[in-house]
Formats: C-alpha cells, structure tokens, sequence
C-alpha cells in the first residue's frame, strides 16, 4: 500500500534589514508499506521566497526548477565527450 502526500513546507520567517524573508517549498512524501515497517521517501523542492518589506507589501519571487535542465545538460555534455573522445581514438589510430 502507497500513500502519497503532497504539501507546503515553510522555512522562515527570516528577519533581515526590516525585511521579513520565507522560503517556501513544494514537498512529496511517499510511504510504502503499513506504519510499523514502512518505508518512507521525502522529497522537497523550492517553490518560491516570499518578502514582506517594510511597508507592509508582500513581494513573491517564484524560484525555476533547473534541475530537469541540469540534467540534460550533464546528459549532453557526456554525450557529445564520448564521441570526441571516439573520433580522437580512431585519428590517432590512423596516424
């Protein structure tokens, strides 16, 4: 049995030059398994920093999630050096 849970999770209220800074963030939790022998998998991600400045204004500054991104990324990159690395190999080879 899988319970899957989804919610806010907050950090803060961080009180900097008459600021009021919190973090918050998207959190999943996973439990498998009945409550005394369960395991249990949580995940969080930033989801945006809420600023309340002296005025009283709330300010809300949503943070990307590059993570998706970064792993293209590193997938290319190991990608594009294998073949490099192959296309070195073979040249040398030759020589």
């Amino acid at each position: 049995m899988a319970a899957l849970h989804r919610g806010e999770t907050t950090i803060g209220p961080l009180a900097l030059g008459g600021r009021t800074i919190t973090l918050v963030a998207r959190t999943t939790a996973l439990h498998l398994g009945n409550d005394e022998r369960g395991a249990l998998h949580i995940r969080s991600r930033p989801a945006h920093v809420e600023v309340l400045d002296e005025d009283g204004r709330r300010h809300v500054v949503r943070i990307r999630d590059v993570e998706h991104a970064l792993i293209a990324a590193i997938a290319i990159g190991s990608a594009a050096g294998a073949c490099a690395l192959r296309i070195a190999r073979r040249r040398m080879e030759r020589e």
